[in-house]
């Protein structure tokens, strides 16, 4: 069985597709998707098990996502498009950037990481496994999502929690497993030979600054933008400039295939 993957369309012109991270739907894009759209098509989906996508079948891999994402490209006959994925949604398009190369102009990583979870992260990933099971998602939440932003009385918290209590349970327990377990992709991006593009936030606690700086120049066609003062949620805090990054992206590096 193939399960549906919902996503919703704006605009004409060069294909876009949003991917959101962990806890999250395709509404953590409304607003970039918006502007965006002024320029591009632009599909922003729901991840499998999030939103109104179902959830397949666990366990699954990273890599099992992606496959499943790419399935829904040929099925919606995308051709070509630039994929920018956040955090979660960065490791699901590397995964797919990996397995089919030739169907992208570009590839955006948004708040997300190239390397493989050390041995620290992945104990962390097994203890909110272990908390989730005890206590349910909703008090992982009230921590996970503030902690996603530098600044913890932004107005958009509200607005991010409701969005990540929709989750399900089953889901937050996949996927973190899921990422706990995903492979390095840093050797495929020193061999990716299409227009990369990394965001990160210079008080990103998820991804941290360094960690940004040492992969982000690594694909051979990468471009690296640092955004000053932010944490793991530039849609949020800084959507003007995280939209403007990703529309010149687009422009200088569209490859007609």
């Amino acid at each position: 069985m193939t399960e549906k993957i919902f996503f919703q369309k704006l605009g004409k012109g060069q294909p876009v597709i949003l991917i959101h991270g962990f806890c999250e739907t395709l509404e953590i894009w409304n607003g970039v998707a918006e502007k965006l759209a002024e320029k591009f098509e632009v599909f922003s989906i729901d991840l499998p098990g999030f939103g109104k996508s179902q959830l397949p079948s666990t366990p699954f891999s990273i890599d099992e996502i992606g496959t499943k994402v790419l399935g829904w490209i040929d099925h919606q006959k995308i051709r070509n498009p630039v994929v920018i994925g956040h955090s979660l949604g960065g490791y699901v398009a590397l995964a797919m950037a990996a397995k089919s190369p030739e169907k992208f102009a570009g590839l955006g990583l948004f708040h997300s990481s190239a390397f493989p979870d050390t041995e620290d992260r992945k104990a962390n990933r097994n203890r909110v496994i272990e908390f989730v099971k005890a206590h349910g998602t909703d008090p992982f939440i009230d921590t996970f999502v503030p902690g996603l932003f530098f600044d913890k009385n932004h107005g958009a918290i509200p607005q991010a929690e409701k969005i990540a209590r929709n989750t399900s349970i089953e889901t937050l327990l996949a996927y973190t497993a899921a990422m706990r377990d995903r492979p390095s992709s840093i050797d495929f991006l020193q061999s990716y030979d299409c227009p990369v593009l990394v965001i990160g936030g210079e008080k990103d606690s998820i991804v941290p600054l360094e960690t940004t700086l040492e992969f982000g120049q690594i694909a051979p066609k990468s471009t690296l933008h640092i955004l000053k003062g932010i944490g793991h949620m530039a849609m949020y805090e800084q959507p003007d400039e995280a939209q403007a990054i990703v529309a010149d992206f687009i422009l200088a590096n569209t490859i007609a295939r």
